[in-house]
């Protein structure tokens, strides 16, 4: 997600590609796709992603899409939004998916400097996944 681009105006939204053209393998644990360093406080107001596939859920084999804040020394845990890809939850191509935010109002600020994290977590042997869009909405506090 790199820092801040000069064409995003604060405190509307940021949009960045995360994961390869291609479909993802789903072979490792976790993918951490992208990076954005917070240029000041800010509190989200909502997180969305939008895939260049359908994706069909699954319970046994499937991932987890997570925007995580990993703070200003790159190890936190915070997790700002968080959707489950399992049986009934699926995304269509090109079509925004919202990822629910975390109900603790804490988790949803992040102070200038921190790093926000675009995750897909693995969970059994995982499904491919082809390269999303994550947009993320935020106003400055």
């Amino acid at each position: 997600m790199g820092r801040h681009p000069a064409s995003c105006v604060p405190g509307q939204t940021f949009t960045a590609l995360v994961g390869s053209a291609a479909a993802q393998s789903p072979l490792a644990a976790t993918i951490n796709n992208g990076r954005f360093v917070a240029h000041k406080d800010l509190r989200i107001k909502a997180v969305k992603a939008t895939g260049e596939a359908s994706v069909t859920g699954a319970n046994t084999n499937s991932v987890t899409l997570v925007l995580r804040n990993l703070g200003a020394a790159g190890s936190g845990t915070t997790d700002i939004a968080t959707l489950a890809l399992t049986s009934g939850v699926n995304m269509a191509a090109d079509t925004p998916k919202v990822i629910p935010l975390s109900a603790t109002a804490a988790e949803l600020l992040v102070a200038a400097g921190d790093v926000i994290t675009f995750r897909q977590v693995k969970v059994g042997n995982g499904m491919n996944i082809a390269a999303m869009h994550c947009e993320v909405e935020y106003e400055l506090q």
